[in-house]
């Protein structure tokens, strides 16, 4: 069989490459069970995530009982999220 060779300019390979670690992070976040109140900030946005919070739709839980640190539920979270840009497409 013949080789396949491809020609990438270094804006292709850049973009490759930027890709390709988004996908890690991305999977990497979503295969957390619990987000501290800093991550949630961080990945949903800092003004969603205390309104989910303040209206009750977020509760801390704890981590298993071992720490005393705050942590919420990334399951709700996501959950939350997916209703939220639900939301925002019938107002559109």
């Amino acid at each position: 069989m013949g080789e396949i060779t491809f020609m990438l300019t270094e804006e292709q390979i850049k973009q490759i490459i930027i890709e390709t670690i988004a996908t890690y992070k991305i999977d990497e976040v979503l295969a957390k069970n619990q987000l501290t109140f800093t991550e949630g900030c961080k990945y949903y946005g800092p003004n969603r995530f205390r309104k989910w919070i303040k209206s009750g739709l977020l509760k801390p839980e704890s981590q298993n009982g071992k720490t005393n640190k705050v942590y919420y539920s990334h399951k709700k979270i996501i959950q939350l999220s997916k209703q939220w840009r639900h939301d925002l497409n019938e107002i559109s």
